[in-house]
């Protein structure tokens, strides 16, 4: 399956196919965005020629927050930012047409979602613009310094 010819709403099945890592992340990123979470990348196994074999995407709340001996008395609490969220995307490099396979997926989340007009802002869909990333340079070659 062409990752180019993937509609908007299109959800992770398993036995989708992506030409590449980078198409199979960029879809389930554009999934995560629609649905309003955000996405990390938990691992990523190459083999010894330095080819993506298999790679698994996770919701960025797995996992849970460990306790540690000096957080008996916290000065301030916070939110928990990790609930355990089984939520993720595995996909395994197919030998035969080298392409990437969804071989395990789960959608459901055990949290709640971020309302959409805040998706924007999560980790895995903020980006910088060419501009944005050439404006350090220029700043420093007029003499000004970035805060």
């Amino acid at each position: 399956m062409d990752c180019s010819k993937l509609t908007e709403d299109k959800i992770p099945e398993l036995g989708m196919e992506f030409n590449s890592e980078e198409e199979a992340y960029k879809f389930y990123n554009k999934y995560a965005f629609k649905m309003s979470f955000s996405v990390r990348k938990d691992y990523l196994n190459k083999d010894k020629d330095g080819v993506i074999t298999s790679s698994r995407y996770s919701c960025c709340k797995k996992g849970v927050k460990r306790k540690y001996e000096g957080d008996a008395m916290p000065k301030r609490t916070r939110a928990p930012t990790k609930t355990g969220c089984g939520a993720k995307m595995i996909i395994v490099l197919l030998r035969g047409t080298m392409k990437y396979r969804v071989h395990d997926l789960v959608l459901e989340h055990n949290h709640e979602l971020h309302i959409t007009q805040c998706s924007h802002m999560m980790p895995s869909q903020r980006k910088v613009s060419e501009v944005q990333e050439f404006q350090p340079e220029i700043s420093k070659d007029a003499g000004f310094s970035l805060k």
